[in-house]
């Protein structure tokens, strides 16, 4: 079989596979769609990550041979930090301090996953010898945004939350230690990637998000906008008449009628 219709049959359908599945989930109406929407989803995700084995040779398999090495420290980050913020003063949800405690071991468990990924001996390294050119995007982006992310985490709960310093103070933590993470990577040599090397990709990724949120922010100015235009052009509404005396009496009398009292 042709390595092109090999990739579109054995990666890139199934992976389309994922976003179906899912969209088919949500129909309640239904039991046994939903449960076929799911059962597509996690098939389209085990052919996704046996890529690296179905499909060796196409350059696609570089993404689910990723994600096999990053899903279980990413979950155990994302777990902790919820675990986190949701431990303090919220109005519902609350997690018991035994679980806020869960959650920061959760989320130093993955820190130190990923970095015995980055300088130990189970870099995501292809079939060919190379480092996944992925794993170099994905690093210096998930740094920068734990970074950023917890930092405006914690300012938020200190001006919008209700006593929910010790919580702000956690996420604080969190990010510097993401930091710290990101300082040295970009300064000590792994046994697969320099440091100027790993610079560079950070810089790139640095790139990268303000151009999202650049992107972001004009395309909220452009929504606001043309939805601005359009209502600018609408007639004003025409005022209605002021209620005569007999719609005042029918509607005292059904207010009376409901409520008791008198008029």
């Amino acid at each position: 079989m042709d390595e092109i219709v090999e990739a579109a049959l054995l990666f890139w359908l199934p992976f389309a596979f994922i976003p179906f599945g899912l969209w088919l989930s949500q129909v309640k109406s239904s039991i046994m769609s939903s449960r076929i929407g799911y059962l597509i989803a996690l098939c389209g995700v085990v052919f996704v990550l046996a890529s690296p084995w179905t499909v060796p040779k196409s350059p696609s398999s570089a993404v689910g041979h990723l994600l096999g090495f990053i899903a279980g420290p990413t979950i155990m980050i994302l777990i902790g930090l919820f675990k986190i913020a949701y431990s303090g003063n919220v109005p519902v949800g609350r997690l018991s301090i035994n679980e806020r405690n869960f959650g920061l071991l959760l989320f130093f468990m993955g820190i130190i996953w990923f970095s015995l990924m980055h300088w130990w001996e189970i870099t995501p390294v292809m079939s060919s010898g190379e480092v996944n050119r992925y794993w170099l995007i994905f690093l210096p982006n998930l740094l920068i945004s734990l970074t950023c992310l917890s930092l405006a985490g914690g300012l938020a709960m200190l001006s919008f939350g209700d006593s929910r310093t010790s919580e702000s103070k956690y996420l604080f933590g969190t990010s510097l230690v993401s930091f710290v993470f990101l300082i040295c990577a970009m300064n000590l040599d792994s046994s697969n990637i320099d440091a100027v090397g790993f610079r560079e990709y950070v810089w790139l990724s640095v790139a990268d998000l303000i151009g999202i949120v650049i992107g972001s922010m004009l395309a909220i100015i452009c929504f606001a906008s043309v939805i601005f235009v359009y209502e600018s052009t609408l007639p004003k509404p025409k005022s209605i008449d002021a209620p005569t005396n007999e719609e005042l009496s029918k509607i005292s009398q059904v207010i009376l009628d409901n409520l008791g009292g008198e008029e």
